[in-house]
């Protein structure tokens, strides 16, 4: 895609990782907008966020502030999602303890 090969000149202080990221997230609100049979022009009525902007958005432009996200997010009614990234924000992932594995008592 052009688009993706200008985002990823123009970022060039951003990680592949975190491109590919917002790309991802970008196609997941269009696939979100799409089922609740919205355009771009309804959700940029919604949110008062230039269609320009939720375009760039949908296609994981790296320059649209967290803020757009998150009120894109909140119009599609998936602002409750977000706080599964953030759910032990206190103790570093790699400090977390996991839960036991439930054991086979098959035997």
């Amino acid at each position: 895609m052009v688009y993706d090969a200008y985002m990823r000149q123009k970022s060039d202080f951003t990680s592949t990782a975190v491109l590919d990221t917002l790309a991802s997230l970008g196609a997941r609100i269009r696939r979100a907008r799409r089922a609740r049979k919205l355009s771009l022009t309804d959700l940029e009525q919604r949110t008062r966020i230039h269609r320009s902007t939720l375009g760039r958005l949908e296609l994981g432009d790296a320059g649209v502030s967290i803020g757009v996200f998150l009120t894109v997010l909140e119009s599609l009614q998936e602002l409750s999602d977000i706080a599964l990234l953030v759910s032990h924000p206190e103790t570093p992932r790699h400090l977390r303890v996991a839960p036991p594995p439930e054991l086979d008592q098959d035997f």
